[in-house]
């Protein structure tokens, strides 16, 4: 059954093909990501669903992959502004991106502090 695309399914297909050793193993894909072993199974299964991967989830199908962010990504991960809160800025709001991006809205995850979270820290 497949109940949609999550977040972490972004990140674990990108992450496959840069490994360019065909003896890598799925037990190394959640600690070099820091997701869970449930959570890559469960991403990979959705992906073969999507037709994004293979059956045998070794090699991704990089056309469609490469489709997926251009066509599908703002459909299953639909935006809508909200109403001002405190957060950690994301997308076009983090300053990585505001170099590239210039917009009037800030977009944030929800946090109280407002302020940018450890864990997140290594990934931005």
């Amino acid at each position: 059954m497949h109940n949609g695309m999550r977040p972490q399914d972004i990140v674990i297909l990108p992450k496959i093909t840069t490994i360019h050793n065909e003896g890598w193993q799925l037990k190394d894909l959640p600690s070099s990501l820091y997701i869970s072993n449930s959570e890559v199974s469960e991403s990979l299964e959705r992906s073969v669903y999507a037709e994004l991967i293979d059956f045998e989830k070794r090699h991704v199908r990089r056309g469609n992959l490469l489709d997926f962010p251009t066509h599908g990504v703002k459909y299953v991960f639909s935006a809508q502004a909200g109403m001002l809160i405190r957060g950690v800025p994301t997308a076009h709001s983090h300053h990585f991106m505001r170099v590239f991006i210039s917009s009037e809205q800030a977009y944030v995850w929800p946090s109280a502090s407002g302020i940018k979270l450890d864990f997140l820290s290594h990934i931005f």
